[in-house]
């Protein structure tokens, strides 16, 4: 990846590695598969989408950011 940008290094990968956050797996469908981050046992906050539908992409159910309700075992 080239990133043009006139600002320094340090501050755009500030944080970039967050050794804190645990990421879960979750697979929703036979197709889809979920990355996201637990804020309780309750609700994911959905990081990361991973399917081989390109509609998937296009769900707002499934979209980065979104908060997500489910129970984690």
């Amino acid at each position: 990846m080239i990133l043009y940008t006139p600002m320094p290094y340090e501050i755009i990968m500030e944080g970039f590695e967050k050794s804190n956050v645990n990421f879960k797996e979750i697979l929703i469908d036979v197709d889809l598969k979920l990355i996201v981050e637990p804020m309780d046992n309750f609700s994911a906050k959905i990081i990361r989408i991973i399917s081989s539908n390109p509609m998937d992409y296009l769900n707002p159910e499934f979209q980065p950011g979104k908060i997500i309700l489910f129970r984690m075992h």
